[in-house]
């Protein structure tokens, strides 16, 4: 039952930050995909399933990560008027998994 609370709560965030963003409401959209109602709910199901010591590196690899989330943003943003929506997309979403396999090449390397 718990996952079907999931799926319905991750559905809903989906469909009105679509609404939102297909009604010219862009900043809405973006206020309300990034709002940490998600992100907060992730914490309490890890934390319920785990408990607190599974909470902090989940917590520090959100912030890690950010750095290939903004790769694939700025990509977005900035190739998106030069070569269109779909080949932006495609290039951010290939830099962010490079620069996330980066990442996790750089952090073993430093653990080893």
């Amino acid at each position: 039952m718990k996952y079907v609370f999931y799926f319905v709560t991750g559905g809903v965030v989906v469909s009105s930050v679509t609404y939102l963003a297909g009604h010219a409401r862009g900043l809405w959209a973006a206020f309300l995909a990034n709002m940490p109602t998600i992100t907060a709910l992730t914490f309490i199901t890890i934390y319920m399933e785990s408990g607190p010591k599974a909470v902090v590196p989940y917590a520090s690899g959100l912030v890690i990560m950010l750095v290939p989330w903004f790769s694939y943003i700025f990509s977005v943003i900035l190739l998106t008027p030069r070569i269109g929506f779909v080949p932006s997309l495609i290039i951010g979403i290939v830099l962010y998994f490079l620069v996330a396999l980066a990442i996790f090449a750089i952090r073993s390397f430093w653990l080893t």
